[in-house]
């Protein structure tokens, strides 16, 4: 009998999946959910899913640099049957319906047994992913979902599936559709109403229902509720910009650093940032800008984004002086990849007429996205500009 279940294995194998014997992690790509089931029971090891698409460019980074990485190879091939597995065709998308993946790269770990035991997005470099392995493994750090069932395949409401294809087929449902349907379950807890809610935009008094009911959904879904916390974050916030309404953002705020308590002072000065620059005041952005670039985490990417918005549209030079003062905090050791920063620093210095200082820095930036062989004729131009704008002033 021992044989013949060995035999029936390797069959599958041969016929449904392609196992990967290049250096680093020794993966096998797997066409159906019950192929990497039959991996765990014969190995009795967990199952480490890389739930991957055809044009994810961070999962190919993902292949390349961390899954090569020698420390990595050896813990996750001692330690799990790891499986590749493309969301976009056949089972792949009941997979994705399943387990509600729809960012990329997403990595889930499985027990022997098909239980999802954590979950995490994105790509992460080697010392970093060594450290998110060392939590999967680690049985107080499980995510733990029990509204979620062992049955692959669940009753979705038809148009769900078109929001799993791949690219022209992909087809959302809108907003009307899915809010009706809301309406009409009965049952709003089930695992087929958690794919839903997880999905696609509820109303906001729908959104608000949910959030009443934090603690039921909580008790089945667990952690995977801060994604809905965030969601109607997001709905909050939208109509703070909308209203200008400071209560809203403050509400906003709260919701937010909820879910990442860990980083609430961080998160609340970029929310209010983001606030001031979509309602253009100005003055307000500079203060905020100037105290980002203050704490001990502040980095030029971070406030790249609004200094370069101020450079374009604020006209106020004192909130424009703390813009660059913030940039000129951020961005004193960086990479050359990280040029950009560099010339957004130098844009406003030379908007606030600080021109010997920008010529250095423009001068600096070119240098670097030379050296990142990168494409810097408009920092060029703006090294004229600066140079044109400190004549004249002579």
């Amino acid at each position: 009998m021992k044989s013949r279940r060995l035999a029936t294995f390797l069959t599958a194998l041969l016929v449904g999946a392609v196992v990967v014997y290049a250096d680093g992690v020794k993966f096998t790509t797997i066409t159906t959910w019950d192929e990497a089931l039959e991996l765990a029971k014969q190995a009795n090891k967990p199952i480490f899913l890389d739930a991957y698409t055809d044009w994810c460019g961070w999962c190919k980074v993902m292949d390349k640099e961390t899954f090569s990485d020698e420390k990595v190879a050896a813990f996750m091939n001692a330690n799990f049957v790891n499986v590749k597995m493309e969301m976009e065709t056949g089972e792949g998308i009941d997979v994705a319906m399943k387990y509600r993946i729809s960012a990329f790269p997403t990595f889930k770990v499985f027990a022997a047994d098909g239980t999802p035991t954590y979950t995490v997005m994105g790509y992460q470099e080697p010392k970093d992913w060594l450290k998110t392995l060392e939590m999967m493994t680690d049985p107080s750090k499980y995510q733990i979902a029990k509204g979620i069932s062992p049955q692959l395949k669940l009753g979705y409401p038809e148009w769900h599936r078109g929001a799993f294809l791949k690219g022209k087929n992909k087809k959302i449902a809108d907003a009307k559709t899915v809010q009706a349907w809301f309406d009409e379950q009965q049952d709003k807890y089930s695992e087929v109403s958690w794919c839903v809610i997880t999905r696609y935009p509820l109303s906001e008094a729908q959104q608000v229902w949910i959030m009443e009911h934090e603690s039921e959904y909580r008790a089945l879904y667990g952690d995977e509720f801060n994604q809905i916390v965030q969601k109607h974050a997001q709905t909050v916030f939208n109509s703070a910009v909308e209203k200008k309404d400071k209560t809203l953002l403050e509400k906003a705020s709260d919701l937010f650093t909820k879910t990442v308590p860990a980083e609430a002072e961080s998160m609340r000065d970029r929310l209010q940032a983001m606030y001031y620059n979509r309602t253009g005041d100005w003055k307000q952005l500079g203060d905020a800008v100037d105290r980002m670039s203050q704490t001990a985490d502040a980095s030029a990417a971070s406030i790249n984004e609004f200094a370069w918005n101020m450079y374009e549209k604020c006209e106020d030079n004192p909130s424009l002086v703390k813009a660059a003062d913030a940039m000129k905090r951020t961005t004193k050791n960086l990479e050359s990849s990280q040029w950009a920063f560099v010339d957004t620093y130098a844009a406003l210095l030379y908007k606030t007429g600080q021109y010997d200082v920008a010529e250095e820095q423009a001068l600096r930036a070119i240098d670097m996205g030379k050296e990142a062989k990168a494409d810097v004729a408009e920092t060029e131009e703006l090294l004229l500009k600066i140079r044109k704008a400190r004549s004249s002033k002579k």
